[in-house]
Order: C-alpha cells, then sequence, then structure tokens
C-alpha cells in the first residue's frame, strides 16, 4: 500500500512537471516573433517556478547586455553592465537571495547561491531591455538565463531534467527569434528601398512632366512674334495644366498697367473673366498683390480671403464670381526690366501642377517675360523698318522730281554749248553738276534698294544667262571711270561655262559695284581684271586689282551697311557692299573677299549654275574681252547721250510735275 502510494505522487509530480514544462514551452514559442516582449516568458517562469526575480543577459557582446528583465525596477534596467563584475541590481543584493545560472549554449544547468547583502526588495518590477535587439551572429551566443529564489529551491531531481529540457527549448527559441528578427530587418529595408525607388519613379516621372510641359510652352510661344498673339499664348499656357485662371498684366510706358489677356478654364465663365481686362495707371490698381510683385519683382503668394475688407473692389468681386481662391502671382521679368506681372488662379486642388511648385511658375515667367520682351523688339524694329521706308520711299520721290529737272536742264545745256575749243570752261562746271546728279541717283537708288531688301519686297527676275556675257556688260559699264584713272580693265571667262540663272539687272549692279571699288581705290597705271570659273554647281565670279589691298582688322566689316574705312569714308556711302551681299544672297549666292595689306584685293561670289542640257537662245557674246582704260577717254558726246539717258529714266519715274518741267525746257528757244 505504501509503495503505491509513493508511486502515485511520483506519477503526480511528473504529471506536474510536465504541465510546467508544457506551459513554458507555450511561452517560449512567444519568443519566435521578436515584435513581443521577452518579459511574457520571464513572467511565466518566475510565477511557475516561484522566483521573485528572472533575467536574460545577453554575454557575448563586448559589454554583457540585459535582454529582458522581471523583479528589477526601471532604473536597474536601464543601469550599464560591467565585464566580469557583479551584477550591481539592488534589488538582487538581499541576504538569503539563491541564483540559478543556466547558460543557453550549454546543454546542462548549474546552481550557486549569491552574495547576501543588507536592505530589503523595494518597487519590484518587470522591465523589458530593448525586445529587438538581435544577438551578434556566432556559432554558439553565450546566452545566460538567471533565476532568483529566497532560499534554496526544495526541487528533486527530475527538476534539473525539466531545467534541461527548458533551457534546450529557450535556446532553440531565441534562435529562431534572431533568424525571424534579421528576416524582418531585409523585409523592412526591400519595403524602404522599394519605397524609395517608388518616390524617385515618381519625382523622376515629375520633372519629366515639368520638361515637357515647359518645352511645349517654350514651343507655342515660339511660333509668332506678333506682340498681341504673344500675349493670349502666354496667359492660355497654364490653363488648365496648372492653373484655372490666368491674366497677363503689361507695363505700357512708366505708369500704365494694361491687364491684357485673362483665360478661364471654364467657357461658361469667360465672359465674367473678360470682364477684369482693362487699362489704369499703377497707381490705381485696386489688387495689392499685383502692385507688390510689380515693386518687389518678387513672386508672391496670395488668398482672396486674405485681402484687406477695405480693399473690396469689382475687380475682387469679379474674383469671388469665378471661384478662384489661392493666386499665385509672378513677375515678367527680361533683361533685367519688369514688363508686367503673371497672375494664376486656382479654383480646383486637382491639376497636374500644384500652385505650391513656385519654381515652376518662376520658370514660366522667366520663358513667358522673354517671349513678350522678343515680341515687343520685334514689333518696335518692325515700327522703325516702317517708318524708314516711309522716310526713304517720301525722300526718293520728293527728290526724284527735282533731280530729273537737272538732268533735263544739263542736256539741254550741253546741246547748245559751242564747240570744244571755244566753251571749255564752261564745260567743266556742267560736268561736275553732272557726276554731282549721277552721285545723288546712286544714293536714292542704293537706299530704295537697302529699303526693300530689309523689308523683303526686292523682286528678282531670275533669267538664263552666259557668265562671260555679264563680265562683257559689267566691263562697259565701268570703261570710262577706268580710262579716266589709266586702269587697266580685263575680262575672262572660259567658252565652256554653264549659264547662270540670275536676275540680270542685279547682277550687273554687283559686278558694276565690285568693279568700280576696284577701279576707284587702283592707283593709276594699276590692273582690274573680272573673271569667272566653275566650282562645282556653281559659277565663281571675281574682280581683282593691284590697289592697296585691306588690312584684317576691317575685313569683317565689309559688308556691314553704312561702314567705311577712315582713310576712304570721303569716297561714298557705305551701302554698296551690303546691297551687292544681300542681292548676292538674294539670288542663292554668297560674297566674301580675300585680301592682304599690299597685294591687292580679290573680292569673289558665286551663282547658281543651270545643268548643261537645259537650251536657252541667248545670243550674248562669250569671247574675251580685254580692254586698255588708259588708251581710252570720254567725249562730250557721249556725255551729252548720258545726260539725256538718266534724264529720260528720272523724268519716267516721276510725277506729273516732272513732265511739265520737262516740256517746258526742251521747247525753249535754242
Amino acid at each position: 500500500m505504501t509503495v503505491s502510494m509513493a508511486d502515485d505522487r511520483d506519477i503526480q509530480d511528473r504529471i506536474a512537471l510536465l504541465s510546467v514544462l508544457h506551459e513554458l514551452t507555450v511561452a517560449a514559442l512567444d519568443l519566435f516573433d521578436p515584435r513581443r516582449p521577452v518579459t511574457g516568458f520571464l513572467e511565466r517562469t518566475a510565477e511557475r517556478l516561484g522566483c521573485p526575480a528572472a533575467l536574460l543577459l545577453d554575454e557575448s557582446a563586448p559589454a554583457p547586455r540585459l535582454l529582458g528583465a522581471v523583479g528589477l525596477s526601471a532604473f536597474s534596467c536601464s543601469m550599464t553592465l560591467t565585464p566580469g563584475a557583479p551584477l550591481p541590481f539592488p534589488e538582487l543584493s538581499r541576504p538569503g537571495l539563491v541564483s540559478w545560472r543556466l547558460a543557453l549554449s550549454d546543454t546542462h544547468a548549474h546552481a550557486g547561491h549569491g552574495e547576501p547583502a543588507q536592505g530589503g526588495v523595494n518597487g519590484q518590477t518587470s522591465g523589458e531591455i530593448d525586445p529587438d535587439y538581435d544577438p551578434p551572429s556566432r556559432p554558439t551566443p553565450l546566452v545566460t538565463l538567471l533565476l532568483f529564489f529566497d532560499g534554496e529551491p526544495q526541487f528533486g531531481p527530475q527538476y534539473r531534467g525539466m531545467m534541461r529540457r527548458l533551457v534546450s527549448i529557450l535556446h532553440t527559441a531565441l534562435v529562431h527569434r534572431r533568424l525571424y528578427a534579421h528576416t524582418l530587418r531585409n523585409e523592412r529595408e526591400r519595403t524602404l528601398r522599394l519605397e524609395q525607388e517608388r518616390q524617385a519613379r515618381a519625382e523622376a516621372e515629375d520633372e519629366q512632366r515639368r520638361a515637357a510641359f515647359l518645352a511645349e510652352a517654350s514651343r507655342r510661344l515660339s511660333t509668332s512674334l506678333n506682340y498681341e498673339a504673344t500675349l493670349t499664348r502666354v496667359a492660355r499656357l497654364p490653363v488648365p495644366f496648372m492653373a484655372s485662371f490666368c491674366m497677363v498684366d503689361v507695363l505700357e510706358g512708366k505708369d500704365t498697367l494694361r491687364r491684357a489677356v485673362v483665360v478661364h478654364a471654364d467657357p461658361a465663365r469667360s465672359q465674367v473673366a473678360r470682364r477684369l481686362e482693362r487699362t489704369a495707371t499703377v497707381e490705381a490698381v485696386t489688387l495689392g498683390p499685383i502692385t507688390e510683385v510689380l515693386r518687389t519683382s518678387e513672386p508672391l503668394r496670395w488668398d482672396l480671403a486674405e485681402l484687406d475688407a477695405s480693399a473690396t473692389s469689382e475687380e475682387t468681386n469679379i474674383l469671388a464670381q469665378l471661384d478662384v481662391t489661392r493666386l499665385v502671382s509672378v513677375p515678367l521679368v527680361s533683361r533685367g526690366t519688369t514688363l508686367g506681372v503673371m497672375t494664376f488662379g486656382c479654383v480646383e486642388d486637382n491639376l497636374c501642377y500644384a500652385l505650391d511648385d513656385v519654381s515652376l511658375v518662376e520658370e514660366l515667367g522667366r520663358r513667358a517675360a522673354l517671349a513678350i520682351d522678343n515680341a515687343r523688339l520685334y514689333d518696335s524694329a518692325q515700327r522703325a523698318i516702317r517708318a524708314r521706308e516711309d522716310m526713304v520711299a517720301v525722300v526718293s520721290h520728293d527728290l526724284k522730281n527735282p533731280l530729273a529737272t537737272m538732268f533735263i536742264n544739263l542736256q539741254v545745256l550741253s546741246r547748245k554749248l559751242p564747240p570744244d575749243d571755244q566753251a571749255s570752261s564752261l564745260r567743266a562746271p556742267i560736268e561736275r553738276i553732272q557726276r554731282a546728279a549721277e552721285r545723288m541717283e546712286r544714293l536714292i537708288r542704293d537706299l530704295l534698294d537697302l529699303a526693300r531688301l530689309d523689308a523683303g519686297h526686292l523682286l528678282i527676275e531670275p533669267v538664263m544667262k552666259n557668265p562671260g556675257s555679264l563680265l562683257s556688260d559689267a566691263l562697259d559699264m565701268v570703261r570710262e571711270s577706268a580710262a579716266q584713272k589709266s586702269v587697266h580693265l580685263e575680262a575672262s571667262a572660259a567658252d565652256t561655262l554653264p549659264l547662270v540663272r540670275c536676275d540680270h539687272e542685279r547682277v550687273l549692279q554687283v559686278l558694276s559695284n565690285l568693279a568700280g571699288n576696284a577701279v576707284k581705290f587702283t592707283p593709276p597705271g594699276g590692273q582690274v581684271e573680272m573673271s569667272a570659273a566653275q566650282e562645282g554647281g556653281e559659277v565663281v565670279f571675281a574682280v581683282r586689282d593691284t590697289g592697296p589691298g585691306i588690312p584684317d582688322e576691317q575685313r569683317s566689316s565689309l559688308f556691314n551697311r553704312y561702314w567705311q574705312a577712315k582713310e576712304t569714308a570721303h569716297q561714298g556711302t557705305g551701302l554698296g557692299l551690303s546691297i551687292a551681299k544681300g542681292l548676292v544672297e538674294l539670288q542663292g549666292g554668297r560674297i566674301w573677299v580675300e585680301s592682304a595689306p599690299g597685294s591687292g584685293s580679290t573680292f569673289f561670289f558665286t551663282l547658281p549654275s543651270v545643268p548643261s542640257t537645259t537650251s536657252v537662245n541667248d545670243t550674248s557674246n562669250k569671247n574675251e574681252a580685254n580692254v586698255d582704260g588708259g588708251a581710252s577717254s570720254a567725249s562730250s558726246a557721249s556725255s551729252a547721250g548720258d545726260v539725256g539717258h538718266a534724264a529720260s529714266q528720272m523724268a519716267a519715274s516721276g510725277d506729273a510735275s516732272t513732265g511739265e518741267v520737262s516740256s517746258d525746257v526742251t521747247s525753249s528757244p535754242g
């Protein structure tokens, strides 16, 4: 009977042990999740084993680290542990306290007595130290479970076996806890990287949309230089992409502000929005933010509801009707000058670009200001060109009448002069008047040609001509002036040259200008040669002289209008080469000069050649012409003929008053 009762007690003890082990094993399973505190397991262990304190200590780090504790105050849990030193916790220094030290890396447990100390247990509490702490990875991490008892526990030998099983389970749980923590950390890092990549992709897409929007804005603004059309495009650019409403105020003069264009995304409200268009002095502007931006040239965000109630005006009432709440005004600044103000307004928040993106608004304002400034400059240039054309037309028309009268009367005087040997003293003044009139005629023609070139109104009538014929005709035009200076003239062109497509009169104008300049600047006894040669699909014309040459620093300015070298400023108007350049380029050619001081100059220009299969009935002379200018002289008869030809041209281009003058002069006696 006694043996049976002992067996029953042994069975009951084993069942109790298994129950404790099972309960603590379940509690250890919670340690698999690093997000759950270690103190849960320690509290259950202390409760089932009757421990006033339990600690889980990591001794594998450079310094011991408390992973979890129960029975310690929060202050004790925050204390720093020193390697090799006793535990400094005051709760564990009371007399009679026995500690069991269970190393989780070992397969057995051992017990020892703690050092007694005076004092009791004060403020016992459970605490958690860094529940997500991940012990350093090593083959056998040194983690110790410390159990403290009030006196030696009365456990049988079977309890020690249970403790070894508990240590093994705890060791396995901590290993899985560490692996799970590593997995969670990797997952957090992966999630963080994905979020960063998503944000970077979103930012890149936003930046791409911004760049595309600004590129499209620049393209639209560059489609026209018309001032009013540019203002309209500027106002329409941000609607509806980044604003529901936009208005553009431009300064006209120093004190006048014109609200040129107002645009609204809702067509039904566009008529109401246009009521904001007005012109007023800067002082009379009732919207304070507009004048503030004009004064500071800085962007300004403002809200209609924040305006001073005393400043309520018709403009603010209209804005309220448009449901515009948040507004941004940016200055339109170009070349350091404020041209006006551009104001954006929002009705809805679901726009492609938020008004908070001030940098985008400022960049759009800069591009809009540049477009407005270019349109203003173009408009000003066009007005100046029209004014100049009007002036040149009026002056040339008014000068043609008296000039025609001069030519007609010179013709009459030349006919009335006695023979040369009797009127040599009278003929010289008449010839000087004739040269002055011819120079005035050339100046008027140059001014008209220059004005037509600038305006794009100069008409070209292309025909197919032989290069040799062009050189021969040009040679005849400068023959007399070359003879007067004893300059040798020569023109050469191969018979096999292809035809060129050009305006005959305009090419002669270019050749005579270049040859006339060459004769003018070549000293007596010098030589001027005109030639033509084929190069690819072009015919290159050249005019060479043996003059003093052109300095390097002057060569780049030769074809600028009104430019003249200081030493020759009195010999022309500075328009001939500029007009020659315009005429050559208008016919698809190019012109340039090669020169060196002391070696003469050569002017080249090209004209497109006609394919050899093209046939043309051109009877122009292709033979080489060689004329010695020094051997020829101008006669009074030819001079009178030239005067008559010029007079007939001027009379034909004049008005009715010129005809009346011609009739009076030619019908006079004698």
